[in-house]
């Protein structure tokens, strides 16, 4: 595990590096791009092992720097609900077929994509007191793939949220999740031990990649950070339908 010419394990090293840039200037992206490239050598339940530390790590880090951030009322319906949907999407991991929720995830995050191009605002979803029902969801979705940052991200983009609140947003999701995810796995006895050696290997090129993305988000409008998020939205939906389809092509 620790031969680092092993391709498997430059290629983690790699996503979580550009992830790591991606999270430090638009506030996600690091676990959306790690866990879809560990679960194409490595069980879903390793992947989502691997994520915890870097996750969790760089989240605390980047809410610290963002905590002058924190009054957004909405966080609170939006991460009690999270809480519980990770939960109930955990104990979901061990009983369905992930590909089938792989699929469908990047094909909303496609859909809600394409209506926001079509519509500057979109009132159905740009609402405060939906948090509860969307937070939940992101749980739902985390606890069982992982994969919140396709639902929490393009939930509070639809708020109009400035990068600095969206930022801590982002990461109030992502440092709660992560942090309950390894007692939660644990307790299912999906938590995968051998998986803390590849943690720490990721885990400095995550920050590395943290801090460059922190010093060109500073740099970003308003107006190019939402086209940018856009697009980061975009093609790290591709991955888990690519991922979701080949799982099935291979049962």
């Amino acid at each position: 595990m620790w031969d680092l010419a092993e391709p498997v394990l430059l290629i983690a090293v790699a996503a979580y590096f550009v992830g790591g840039i991606l999270k430090g200037a638009m506030g996600f992206g690091l676990p959306i791009l790690g866990i879809p490239v560990m679960t194409v050598t490595h069980s879903l339940p390793m992947a989502l092992s691997v994520a915890i530390l870097p996750t969790m790590v760089t989240n605390i880090a980047q809410l610290w720097s963002f905590r002058q951030h924190r009054d957004q009322p909405f966080l609170r319906g939006f991460l009690s609900f999270g809480a519980v949907g990770l939960c109930l999407g955990a104990v979901a991991l061990s009983r369905i077929n992930d590909a089938y929720v792989e699929i469908a995830l990047g094909a909303m995050v496609l859909s809600y994509l394409a209506t926001r191009l079509r519509s500057k605002r979109i009132a159905a979803v740009a609402r405060p007191d939906l948090a509860p029902g969307f937070g939940f969801l992101a749980g739902l979705v985390h606890g069982a793939t992982g994969l919140s940052g396709l639902v929490g991200p393009p939930y509070m983009h639809s708020l109009h949220l400035p990068r600095p609140a969206f930022v801590f947003a982002a990461g109030s999701m992502f440092a709660l999740f992560s942090l309950m995810q390894a007692p939660v796995l644990g307790a299912l006895g999906l938590l995968q031990p051998q998986a803390l050696g590849i943690s720490m290997l990721v885990l400095p090129m995550a920050f590395l990649g943290l801090w460059i993305g922190g010093k060109a988000g500073t740099r970003m409008q308003s107006q190019t950070f939402s086209r940018a998020v856009l697009v980061v939205l975009g093609i790290t939906a591709v991955l888990p339908i690519i991922n979701g389809l080949r799982a099935l092509a291979g049962a």
